[in-house]
């Protein structure tokens, strides 16, 4: 039995965000690779096995397609898992249907385009919520140092407190809540895996990015008006909220 074209939407493109990480390499040399991958998947290897990976191959795009397939396999190998590369007029043709990745673009302004915020909620009956997975309880992870640029924290499973301040460049994630003492120059995800009521605190906020359950604003995205100390980030909706605490 087929549905008429009018009765039902066959599918809907949502403004979420899925959490995709940019990994970047700037040598072929197996061993280095081998030491430096096996170092990053020790930092959080619950949340490295689980986040898709987009492999940056332009510093080292001039080897033959068979080196980078090398190369792909062995960060195959480490376990990351890869989900395409970066597309960059330095890739080799042909690497792409040899290696079975897509080109992808990630990491600039041709990133996936922000959600329109303010939108006004379109009259429509609530969809079933898909059960949520139960929640596996783990202490708070605390962090009391500042997150430097290009560092990564992740707390699964639980929340996160930060007493110092996280710089542009660096990246906190938390299944649960973020509590920032300082300011928030960086990337704040709270609720990476569904949390929809997850929130995000800070003591002054000028971040990069802040993400609720995959919904997410960057910063050009953030009014001047709603920077500044003391402030509440959650989701409504679809849509992120900053609120003075």
């Amino acid at each position: 039995m087929t549905a008429g074209a009018g009765s039902m939407h066959a599918l809907e493109l949502k403004g979420r965000m899925m959490l995709v990480s940019v990994l970047r390499l700037h040598t072929a040399d197996g061993g280095i690779l081998e030491a430096v991958l096996s170092e990053r998947m020790a930092e959080a290897p619950d949340l490295m096995r689980d986040m898709p990976v987009v492999v940056d191959l332009a510093a080292i795009a001039t080897l033959p397609i068979a080196d980078l397939l090398v190369v792909l396999e062995q960060i195959r190998r480490q376990g990351f898992k890869l989900i395409g590369l970066q597309q960059s007029g330095a890739v080799p043709e042909g690497l792409a249907v040899a290696s079975g990745l897509p080109l992808l673009v990630l990491g600039g302004r041709a990133a996936p385009e922000p959600p329109v915020r303010n939108r006004p909620a379109e009259p429509r009956p609530e969809a079933p919520q898909q059960a949520a997975a139960p929640a596996v309880h783990t202490p708070t992870r605390v962090v009391t140092q500042h997150v430097r640029s290009g560092q990564q924290i992740y707390a699964r499973g639980g929340d996160l407190i930060i007493t110092g301040a996280v710089s542009a460049g660096a990246e906190i994630l938390a299944d649960g809540h973020i509590h920032i003492y300082g300011t928030l120059r960086g990337r704040a995800l709270a609720g990476v895996r569904g949390l929809a009521s997850a929130s995000i605190f800070c003591r002054r906020l000028d971040a990069e990015l802040v993400s609720i359950a995959g919904h997410y604003r960057i910063a050009e995205d953030i009014l001047d008006s709603e920077r500044g100390e003391n402030r509440l980030v959650t989701l409504s909706g679809e849509t992120i909220d900053i609120a003075e605490i």
